[in-house]
């Protein structure tokens, strides 16, 4: 826990009382700020009051008696009840910040030297953050890893010891709410629709993204990917005062390749013998996790065996379990088209599981990575307008509802073929339709999969 000295005696007003909103409390007060704290779910609200604790509405106070409002990432400004709330803020100058903006704050207050790394992208964020944070701990370095990757709130690291690296990943709403961040490394991964809901246009969610970069000087390192058309060409645009490396990654012959452009040298990696880190997560994120240990000074030489012992995240291009010529991945982390994309470039012979709350253009952008879908199955809302696409692709598909009969058909399919094949769970999709979030939807496929071999090798045993 970080006590928020720079805060010392001041009057903080929290509003959403989730992972950071709970840890900025506990930081704050342990710090001497005078706190008070609202959120609107009546659930939470009841949870907070049972626990001890005093809430305060802010419609019985005036925002201009604090110093601060910290505002939870998840709250859309335009649809919240406290709007008016918020927008007084923004009239009278009261700073509205995040739990990473805090932490950025005490971290200058204290004057300490720690490493601060900080990646965001619209797709592979954790994955990253996750790789980095099991190379550095191999190579024997002090790291704590936090932030969106919802492990760990930053406001939770230890900031008792200077040598310690922090990994934070951040959301686009968490960097909106972070004026004033200055990382040491910062990461931008790729960029594609996403969130456009809640940021209104593209230009604005990418101007967020790019705000990352924004306080970063001479002394300081910004990594950014040219594998992704956005990214790439808002390179050419955009000045940075920082040091820049440009990675990407490239195939030749049998060998995939990680290559970085620092201060117009080239350099390469051959990536093809990180065999497990292959199959757990895409080569972009192994090359952006080397970009990121060149930038620290770090030897390819001195970890590259390390990616071996790399076992991947939950939700994210996660195996399963073998069934005959079957293997079951689960990709429900894969909440629009982009992310799929990697994943449709990983297997073959796919049975493609899809459908949810659909994001901004569908499945539209994707088109061209269809060539390894066998069939496809459709769940939840989207299924008409997937379905389309799918139709004008020539890929044939079934709307199976839940995701409990996609499973289902998906398996009495694949069990035809004569050839090895890969039931893929990548939605392409939001989860809200059906479920609260990707985790819940990603662990009701890893159950029903697991139920489904286990009656049906049952069966076998007793025929």
């Amino acid at each position: 826990m970080v006590p928020l000295t720079h805060r010392k005696n001041q009057k903080i007003f929290v509003l959403g009382l989730g992972l950071s909103g709970n840890s900025a409390i506990r930081a704050l007060e342990k710090g001497g700020s005078i706190v008070s704290a609202w959120d609107d779910d009546d659930l939470v609200r009841n949870n907070y009051i049972e626990s001890g604790r005093n809430l305060t509405n802010p419609r019985d106070i005036s925002i201009e008696d604090f110093n601060a409002l910290i505002l939870s990432p998840g709250i859309d400004i335009k649809k919240s009840p406290q709007r008016d709330f918020i927008c007084d803020a923004r009239k009278k100058k009261i700073p509205i910040i995040s739990d990473i903006q805090l932490f950025m704050d005490e971290v200058s207050h204290r004057g300490r030297e720690n490493k601060i790394i900080m990646l965001t992208g619209t797709n592979g964020k954790s994955t990253t953050a996750m790789m980095i944070y099991h190379i550095l701990k191999k190579l024997g370095k002090k790291v704590q890893v936090g932030g969106n990757i919802g492990t760990r709130g930053v406001l939770d690291f230890d900031l008792s010891n200077e040598a310690i690296t922090f990994i934070i990943e951040l959301s686009s709403y968490q960097i909106e709410l972070s004026p004033n961040i200055k990382p040491d490394i910062a990461m931008l991964l790729n960029i594609s629709p996403d969130h456009l809901d809640r940021h209104g246009s593209m230009r604005k969610y990418i101007n967020i993204k790019f705000d990352i970069f924004k306080q970063q000087d001479k002394n300081d390192i910004s990594i950014i990917s040219l594998d992704s058309d956005i990214t790439s060409d808002e390179i050419k645009k955009r000045h940075f005062k920082s040091n820049l490396i440009a990675y990407r990654n490239d195939v030749m012959g049998e060998s995939e390749i990680a290559e970085l452009n620092f201060n117009g040298e080239v350099i390469k990696f051959d990536i093809h013998s990180q065999s497990n880190a292959c199959l757990v997560s895409h080569p972009s994120n192994i090359t952006a996790c080397i970009a990121c240990l060149y930038g620290m000074g770090i030897d390819f030489e001195s970890y590259q065996l390390y990616f071996d012992s790399f076992r991947g995240l939950n939700h994210r291009t996660e195996f399963i379990q073998k069934y005959k010529n079957i293997q079951y991945i689960n990709d429900s982390k894969a909440t629009n088209a982009d992310a799929t994309k990697q994943a449709l470039t990983s297997y073959k012979n796919i049975y493609w599981i899809l459908g949810g709350k659909e994001k901004y253009g569908g499945i539209s952008g994707i088109t061209g990575y269809f060539s390894q879908i066998k069939k496809a199955y459709l769940i939840g809302e989207s299924a008409v307008s997937l379905g389309k696409t799918l139709s004008n692709s020539k890929i044939d598909y079934e709307n199976c509802l839940t995701l409990r009969n996609a499973v289902k058909k998906s398996t009495d399919d694949a069990e035809k073929s004569r050839s090895e094949v890969t039931v893929l769970f990548s939605p392409s999709c939001a989860s809200f339709d059906q479920y609260k979030n990707f985790e819940e939807r990603g662990m009701e496929f890893v159950a029903i999969v697991r139920k489904l071999v286990k009656e049906r090798n049952e069966n076998k045993q007793i025929n």
